[in-house]
């Protein structure tokens, strides 16, 4: 049925042309279509669709037995139609098409203009489908969760099938009647106060919501069906809006899920309060169980919060047991997880990524925070842990049963553990945001190795000294030897790269040792243990490379520290003394003289750090013939000049015949110091001499000194001398007798012709490290004293805490002082009346006034 059957009219009826007119068309008028509006759907539009362009116009329909009270309701088949559409679960199965039930519609909403009627008419079938229909289901069924999914599922196909065949709500009565709203806005309006908004229905879905949740914690590999229909309720939840909110059921899973970790964090924390790191084992090991949960079933909106609200219900807001004023700092759990101790053992068991977990993990808690206090914690953590190696590394000392060179083992030991401490940051301490290493643990990493450098001041800047001058002896080929001893993996490495590759090697090691120094505040100690040891090297020819050797003092100038200046002249000496050398040989030979193999080094005493022996040891008589004949040279050459000979740096070089019994005399040259040399040329009228009697001959060496070259000779690995009784030190009633089988020895049978014998001047003795020591403090109380009073001299007058700071600032260059010794220096210069005390008025600090 349409409308143009409605309209059909009695085939016995004369119709229209029996109605009069009284007015009729224009004389000579055209019928014409007259265009109509949407709104043009009454009677009175036929007019006008004739060309009739004024008077009005009645239209009677003539027929029999026709009574306009006897039409059916025109809401009657609709309604029908709208019930069995909101029947649940039903397969609607209308009196009529489709097509009907939308023609129907607009016939009532744009003919009979009773869209009111057909809006309420809905409105009232909605709201007894979710009373009697849809709540009286729920109520009956027993699993709310997958019903309640099953039940949104079929309301929102309904809504979708009301809003299609009723359209015309839509399209022409709503938008023109203020305050009313779309079919679908209508429905899940009515849907969200009757079914979401009973509390009942509220009730029983956060109860079975909840004891799910607790289900699948206790069986999360379990059960995937029961994660997608939760999953797929939450999406229904979504799309009504009642998810999403302060009040609605995220806030209410977050909330549980908070309430759940913490009490079950207060049982852990009770049995684990003692093992702070097999907690974390498990907490994260909670963490990501809740994030796979998340990740399947919870909106993509809500996985972040679930996953912070987890975390920090588990490491900031439960209580530690044990501990004070937890509610005065909410970090105390943190400090109570990661602490130098819980570093150290996942250090040591090569946990390294658990340690990058707990990183993640806590900086996702300064994300939640707003602070990088969380993470603060952490690296404060590995500051103190490297600290705490470092100072240990620093501390060891040689005792009676330890290895007296265990010193030695200090500066490879800092760069093993400086190269695996920076491999954790590589690893652990990544961060999200750069993809990089955290600028915060690179930093607690230096202050970790300054801190701990301090533990034992001097000492490490010392052996750091010592360390680069056994690299620069030895050279670059002897240094990779010694390398490849220590480690098989570095044997392999430095086996298999090219010449190249060896130097970057070389200058990469380089650089990782003078990495140690800028951790070091004592720059003068190393400083003046390497212009020693280099003055060594360049005066005993112990350097593997002069260029090397320069371009050290270049870098250490230009990249580390401004003072190292005094390789300038000390090459030059070296250099010029060459040239006199030359002219010295030149002239022995115009004037007929025979070459005696003289080498003498002419230096400048400011310009080298060592004092001059006053004190000249007993030499053979060619020997002091020879160095008359260069002095009387000098003196021509230089008349206004002193010179002075120390032979303690001297070498020389000895032709050795070895007679062992029964075998041919093997002949042999020696490289040894002079101070070696002169001994053993003592065995040339004796075989066998006591201790006391080379003292007495050689008076005038030191007595130590003496001793450590007995050692060198008799006692080291290259035995030229034999002791008796043997053993490592030298005692006054020990003899010593030339060693005629030494050829016979492993060491003779490896050793070419030219044998050289480490010397006592090649290392730094314990006596004369303690002597430069010395004279570094002594040194830095100059250096103090001069700085406060260039300091005083410009201010006139200071407070002590002023004076304090800017005395530490004016020689950080060098060292950092010790307060107590800025204080002790001020009081030497008032007592030197340099200084003197200002009046003290009350309540005024200490103040110093400079005396002109």
């Amino acid at each position: 049925m349409n409308v143009y059957t409605l309209l059909e009219l009695p085939k016995s009826s004369r119709g229209f042309s029996s109605i009069s007119q009284s007015n009729g068309p224009r004389s000579g008028a055209q019928l014409r279509k007259v265009a109509r509006t949407d709104t043009d759907l009454d009677s009175a539009s036929a007019s006008r669709s004739t060309g009739v362009t004024s008077g009005s116009r009645r239209i009677q329909i003539s027929g029999e037995g026709f009574r306009p009270s006897v039409l059916p309701d025109p809401f009657y088949s609709i309604r029908h139609n709208i019930s069995v559409i909101l029947t649940p679960f039903k397969q609607p199965s209308l009196i009529e098409s489709y097509e009907a039930v939308s023609l129907r519609a607009r016939y009532i909403v744009c003919v009979d203009g009773k869209g009111e009627g057909l809006y309420n008419l809905l409105k009232k079938e909605l709201e007894v489908c979710m009373k009697d229909k849809v709540l009286e289901s729920l109520m009956k069924d027993g699993e709310w969760i997958s019903f309640m999914g099953r039940m949104c599922d079929w309301f929102h196909g309904a809504v979708g099938l009301l809003q299609s065949l009723l359209s015309p709500l839509d399209q022409a009565y709503v938008p023109t009647v203020k305050g009313t709203r779309s079919i679908n806005a209508l429905a899940y309006d009515i849907f969200n106060d009757r079914i979401f908004g009973h509390a009942g229905v509220s009730k029983q879905l956060r109860e079975n919501l909840s004891t799910w949740i607790a289900a699948d914690r206790q069986n999360s590999s379990g059960e995937r069906a029961s994660r997608s229909s939760v999953a797929h309720l939450l999406r229904h939840f979504i799309a009504h809006d009642v998810y999403f909110g302060s009040s609605q059921y995220e806030q209410y899973l977050l909330t549980s899920t908070e309430e759940y970790y913490v009490a079950l964090v207060a049982t852990l924390n009770h049995d684990m309060y003692d093992d702070p790191s097999a907690f974390f084992e498990i907490a994260y090991d909670l963490i990501e169980a809740e994030v796979e949960r998340a990740e399947e079933v919870f909106p993509p909106q809500s996985r972040q919060s679930i996953k912070e609200t987890t975390i920090r219900a588990l490491f900031i807001l439960p209580k530690v047991a044990g501990a004070d004023n937890l509610n005065d700092n909410w970090l105390d759990r943190l400090k109570w997880l990661a602490t130098p101790e819980t570093v150290k053992t996942y250090v040591t068991s090569n946990r390294i990524p658990t340690m990058g977990k707990m990183y993640h993990l806590l900086s996702t808690l300064s994300s939640v925070s707003g602070s990088r206090a969380p993470l603060k914690v952490l690296s404060n953590a590995w500051k103190v842990y490297i600290h705490n190696i470092v100072s240990d590394i620093v501390k060891v000392t040689p005792t009676a049963s330890a290895t007296p060179d265990l010193e030695e083992k200090m500066v490879p030991n800092l760069l093993k553990f400086r190269e695996q401490a920076e491999g954790i940051i590589d690893v652990a301490f990544i961060s999200k945001e750069t993809n990089k290493p955290d600028g915060d643990f690179s930093q607690a990493l230096s202050d970790g190795f300054i801190s701990g450098f301090k533990t034992r001041r001097v000492k490490p800047a010392e052996m750091l000294a010592k360390y680069l001058d056994g690299m620069m002896r030895k050279g670059q080929a002897k240094f990779f030897e010694s390398l490849s001893k220590s480690s098989s993996a570095d044997k392999d490495a430095i086996a298999g790269a090219t010449q190249n590759a060896q130097d970057t090697l070389f200058h990469s090691h380089l650089l990782q040792v003078l990495g140690l120094y800028r951790f070091s505040e004592d720059k003068d100690v190393f400083r003046t243990f390497y212009h020693r040891q280099l003055t060594k090297r360049l005066l005993l020819g112990r350097s593997a490379s002069s260029d090397a050797e320069v371009a050290m003092l270049r870098m250490l100038k230009e990249q580390y520290d401004s003072e190292f200046d005094m390789g300038e002249t000390m090459f030059k000496d070296l250099s010029l003394s060459t040239e006199l050398m030359n002219e010295f040989r030149n002239h022995r030979l115009v004037n007929g003289m025979s070459d005696d193999n003289l080498d003498v080094r002419v230096l400048q005493r400011s310009a080298w750090p060592f004092d001059v022996s006053k004190k000249q040891i007993l030499i053979p008589d060619e020997m002091e013939q020879q160095l008359s004949n260069f002095a009387t040279f000098y003196h021509k050459k230089h008349g206004n000049r002193t010179l002075d000979w120390d032979h303690a740096l001297g070498t020389m070089s000895l032709k050795t015949r070895f007679r062992s019994p029964g075998k041919d005399v093997v002949e042999k040259e020696l490289s040894v110091s002079l101070y070696q040399g002169i001994i053993l040329l003592m065995f040339q009228e004796k075989n066998m001499i006591s201790f006391l009697e080379i003292r007495e001959v050689q008076h005038s060496i030191d007595d130590d000194d003496l001793r450590r070259t007995l050692q060198s000779l008799a006692c080291g690995k290259k035995k030229l001398l034999l002791k008796e009784p043997p053993g490592r030190d030298v005692n006054d009633g020990d003899m010593f007798l030339f060693n005629d089988k030494f050829v016979l020895s492993e060491e003779g049978k490896k050793a070419g012709y030219k044998i050289h014998v480490n010397s006592i001047q090649a290392k730094v003795s314990v006596k004369e490290s303690a002597t430069t020591n010395r004279h570094i403090q002594e040194d830095r109380k100059h250096l103090l004293d001069a700085a406060i009073v260039r300091i005083m001299k410009a201010k006139k007058q200071l407070e002590y805490e002023q004076l304090k700071s800017q005395t530490i600032e004016a020689v950080k260059r060098h060292f950092a002082p010790e307060v107590e010794e800025i204080k002790s220096r001020v009081e030497a210069l008032v007592e030197q009346e340099y200084l003197e005390r200002a009046e003290r008025v009350p309540g005024q600090k200490p103040m110093f006034k400079y005396v002109a």
